[in-house]
Parts: C-alpha cells; sequence; structure tokens
C-alpha cells in the first residue's frame, strides 16, 4: 500500500468521530495522487464525496477537489453536490445504480442541517430512480436506505423525536427493498437494522418485532455463529428497549455462546458489543 492509499484509508478509519481531520487526509491524498490508476482515484473521489460532503456538508470544499479530476470520474461527485444544493442534477451519463448512489451523501449532508424533509425528498427520488429492469440500481437503492439508517442511528441522540422517526423509516425502507433485491441474508441483516434503530429510538415492540424476524430467519437458514451473534445482539437490544430483562439476558447469554465457538481473530467487534449489553444490564439493575 502506498502513501496515497494509506492516507485514504486513515481518513476512513477516523471519519465517522473526526470528520475535519478525515478531510484533511483527503486533501493531502490530493496531493499524492500523481501516478494513482484509475480504480485509486475513484476511491479517493468516493472517499472524499462521503467525507466532505456526507458528513461535513462541505459542497465547495468538495468542488475544490473536484477541479482537476478526471471529469468521468468526478461526476456522481458532482451530482451529489447538485442534489445536497437543491438544484437539478445531471445523473443521464452515470450508470443505473450511481443515480441512485448520487443521493446518499447529498441525503447525509442534508441532515447535518436536520432538514429532515428535505432527506425524505432525496430518499424519494433516489427510489424513483430504481429501474425495474436493472438488478443493480435496486440492490444500490437498498444498501443506500440501509446506510442512512446507521448513520441516523450512529449520530442519534435519545429524546430526539424528528431524527428519530427518520431513522425508523430509513430503516423501513431499506427492509423493503431487500425484500425485493435481495437474499435471505441482507432480508436478515435488514431486520437487525430495523431493530437496532427501533431500539435506540425507545420503539421496543416494533424492535421486538424485528429481531424476532431476524433471528427466525437466522435459525431457518443455518447462519453460522457470527451471524448469529448479531442476531442475538438485536434481540437483547430490543428486550433492553421493551424493558424486559430477563428475555434481554437470555439473549446476551445466547450471543456469548455464539460468540464462543467464533474464531478469536473474528471476536473483536462482537466482544464489544457483548460488553455494550453488559454495560446496559448493569445499569438497568442499578
Amino acid at each position: 500500500m502506498n502513501r496515497f492509499d494509506e492516507l485514504i484509508e486513515q481518513a476512513l478509519d477516523i471519519h465517522p468521530h473526526d470528520g475535519p481531520g478525515a478531510a484533511l487526509l483527503l486533501r493531502e491524498a490530493d496531493a499524492e495522487r500523481d501516478g494513482a490508476t484509475t480504480e485509486q482515484l475513484e476511491g479517493w473521489l468516493r472517499a472524499a464525496e462521503h467525507v466532505l460532503l456526507g458528513h461535513l456538508d462541505d459542497a465547495s470544499g468538495l468542488e475544490a477537489l473536484l477541479q482537476d479530476a478526471e471529469p468521468a470520474l468526478a461526476r456522481r461527485a458532482q451530482a451529489a453536490i447538485a442534489l445536497a444544493r437543491g438544484q437539478a442534477a445531471e445523473l443521464g451519463a452515470l450508470e443505473p445504480a450511481d443515480r441512485v448512489r448520487a443521493h446518499y451523501n447529498a441525503a447525509l449532508g442534508v441532515s447535518r442541517r436536520r432538514d429532515f424533509d428535505g432527506m425524505r425528498r432525496l430518499m424519494a427520488a433516489a427510489q424513483q430512480q430504481v429501474q425495474a429492469d436493472d438488478s443493480g440500481s435496486a440492490r444500490a437503492w437498498a444498501a443506500v436506505a440501509n446506510n442512512i439508517a446507521a448513520d441516523l442511528r450512529f449520530y442519534h441522540q435519545r429524546g430526539d423525536a424528528p431524527h428519530a422517526a427518520l431513522m425508523i423509516e430509513a430503516a423501513q425502507l431499506a427492509r423493503q427493498a431487500w425484500a425485493a433485491a435481495g437474499g435471505w441474508l441482507e432480508q436478515e441483516r435488514a431486520d437487525w437494522q430495523l431493530a437496532m434503530c427501533a431500539a435506540a429510538a425507545g420503539e421496543g415492540a416494533l424492535a421486538l418485532q424485528a429481531a424476532h424476524s431476524g433471528l427466525a430467519a437466522c435459525e431457518r437458514h443455518g447462519a453460522d455463529d457470527y451471524e448469529f451473534c448479531f442476531a442475538q445482539q438485536a434481540l437483547a437490544q430490543a428486550a433492553l428497549s421493551a424493558a424486559d430483562l430477563p428475555l434481554a439476558q437470555q439473549a446476551r447469554e445466547a450471543m456469548a455462546q455464539r460468540l464462543a465457538a467464533v474464531p478469536e481473530s473474528n471476536r473483536g467487534y462482537a466482544q464489544r458489543c457483548l460488553e455494550e449489553i453488559d454495560a446496559a444490564l448493569q445499569q438497568r439493575r442499578a
């Protein structure tokens, strides 16, 4: 991995918690792009679109990085900038899936302004770009809806009702989209997302419904232990949201049993999720 790729990787690692720091790294990468392949440049532009527009709502900063970019590589980012500004976007030259994806970082940028109605309009516009004869665009829409829900959940603050309403709405749209465009695994993971979003919003009944649906899918299709870990995580978090501590403890124990069967090298993230459940259970019992 060369310096150009290292800077992009570092930016993506820190961007959820340090958007300005990630933007600085991507600007530093701009000075290192001589000799970069088309694939590397595309990765840099996608990262810049996500960090500068999606996380920082800095359309002007993204435009500055695009000035010397190959026009064909910059088209999606330019379309996203226009969409974030409420302007007409040039989508016709993009592949069907990228016409959908252009709305993603535009919607995230709008979220930083708390313009939730604007986000809904962009999500509806993205869905309208799905073509019946193009499975890639359908899968792109499902991923966009899921990733918007995930972003809203990451930044959700308890008691923020407008934020929570859109978070659940996006997760429900993702579940519907994956039911049409994906297999059982994508649908199960969409159940997980919906359960986690509903739990974060304090909607215990909805969270439990989604979590049970995901767990049933894992059982029906013989999911591996790692997948079961997260199905049980969703059930534990949903039960906590519904104030059902016995069920939360039961799901926690089932998750721990599954985790013990996962190779140690793959346990890190799931182990942290289990520790979060333990902390929440301890807090509820205090």
